[in-house]
């Protein structure tokens, strides 16, 4: 059997899961899986509270049974769905750390961020190798990948070549689609949730307390940056500037629910029911549970209107007023100016930042986005002839609803890992 090798590139859920159904399948069917794992920071860093994007004391909105191997479903080889939750499940997890009881009796709470990457972590540590450093370019020659990345411990580069495939995760950095003038005032999605910002920021938003704080978003980085505020005890007024008409709140349904895991109901939809699927259920939806806790608070407040600009005011002086001017659909040609204390920019991250991982060539290949992500493949590759295949989860949304989210991990390791299944069997 041709051994298979894939390299991943960032130590999250995802890369989990990927990791730990491969090491399953070398143990039931010693088929030759190797995967690699490239980090740039820590296992889960997404998730621990010490590299932005939270401060891990969030808990998931989703179940701690919806875990790497959910919904253990998996014909890539029989009993793989045992072995793997054997192996790898949350319940496995909670069993061996001696707190499965605990969290049983006290009604299985959802984890914080901080334990999820813990449960990460545990997950990936004998699964698959993790080699630490930043990654710097992707090339392929002769239809293999290598990998240049910048070694953590010696700062030296350092390329792996050789591999199959790449998968790129993580949520990327924080989008630049917002145009904002530099000020110590405005925060992102990302840096926001450092240790010690939050609370930095609400001291800047008490020195102007007839100012409300603009949280521009209407996403879960909103919602979730809200009430971080709120738990900060910010006294000023909160507003949330959303392009939508609400916060949508997203229920724990199973009509909903059903289609992260059911490729039949998925395979029915066209292509604009999908994308109204994906945009009302993962990316502009705030879960039920944080929006009822939101909904508690008489100081927050929600503003429909597309934000344009962050600026001073006067215009040019970095000493003025903070100023979000914005637009509303019903009048879509007049400019409202909102003042605020402070702002914080939570209108997403890039999904494509791995471009500049890629020569210019292949780069230029990945600009059609609404191409790329139509003839996806079912992998969840790329459709870029000539070059090895280029897993992109995260803008998978066209192929499978749960792909860009912790709804179906599962179902996204047997995506990916199936042409290397299949290959390793030919």
């Amino acid at each position: 059997m041709p051994a298979q090798r894939l390299a991943i590139i960032g130590g999250g859920p995802k890369a989990a899961a990927i990791a730990a159904k491969a090491a399953c399948l070398r143990e039931l069917a010693d088929l030759p899986l190797e995967v690699v794992i490239f980090e740039r920071h820590e296992i889960g860093s997404a998730w621990t509270g010490n590299h932005g994007y939270t401060d891990g004391q969030q808990r998931l909105c989703t179940p701690a049974e919806r875990d790497i191997g959910f919904p253990y479903d998996s014909q890539l080889a029989d009993g793989l769905g045992s072995e793997l939750q054997v192996g790898y499940s949350w319940m496995a997890y909670a069993i061996d750390k001696g707190s499965y009881g605990d969290w049983v009796d006290r009604g299985r709470p959802k984890p914080t961020h901080r334990e999820f990457a813990e449960y990460i972590a545990w997950c990936i540590d004998g699964a698959a190798p993790v080699l630490f450093g930043e990654v710097t370019a992707l090339k392929h020659r002769f239809e293999r990948w290598s990998v240049t990345y910048n070694d953590a411990a010696t700062g030296l580069p350092k390329r792996e070549s050789g591999f199959d495939g790449v998968v790129l995760t993580g949520p990327g950095p924080q989008s630049k689609r917002l145009p904002q003038v530099a000020d110590p005032r405005i925060f992102d999605g990302v840096g926001f949730w450092f240790p010690g910002i939050v609370a930095g920021a609400a001291q800047l938003a008490a020195q102007s307390p007839d100012d409300p704080v603009v949280i521009v978003g209407s996403g879960g980085t909103a919602a979730a940056t809200a009430a971080a505020l709120v738990r900060a005890q910010v006294q000023n007024e909160i507003i949330v500037l959303g392009n939508q008409a609400a916060l949508y709140a997203r229920a724990d349904s199973y009509f909903e629910n059903r289609a992260f895991r059911d490729p039949k109901f998925w395979s029915a939809l066209s292509a604009d029911d999908r994308r109204a699927f994906s945009d009302r259920l993962t990316r502009g939806a705030v879960w039920s549970n944080v929006v009822d806790l939101l909904a508690q608070v008489n100081t927050i407040d929600y503003l429909q209107g597309e934000a344009i600009e962050i600026r001073h005011d006067p215009v040019g002086d970095p000493a003025g007023a903070l100023m979000v001017d914005y637009r509303t659909s019903a009048d879509p040609k007049s400019v409202i100016a909102q003042p605020a204390s402070v702002v914080i920019d939570a209108t997403g991250f890039d999904p494509w930042w791995f471009r500049s991982l890629l020569s210019k060539t292949l780069a230029a290949r990945t600009l059609g986005e609404g191409e790329m992500r139509t003839n996806m493949a079912s992998d969840l590759s790329l459709p870029l002839m000539g070059a090895p295949r280029l897993h992109v989860p995260m803008v998978g949304q066209a192929v499978g609803p749960a792909y860009n989210s912790l709804m179906a991990l599962g179902s996204l390791s047997d995506a990916i890992l199936r042409p290397y299944v299949e290959a390793a069997l030919a």
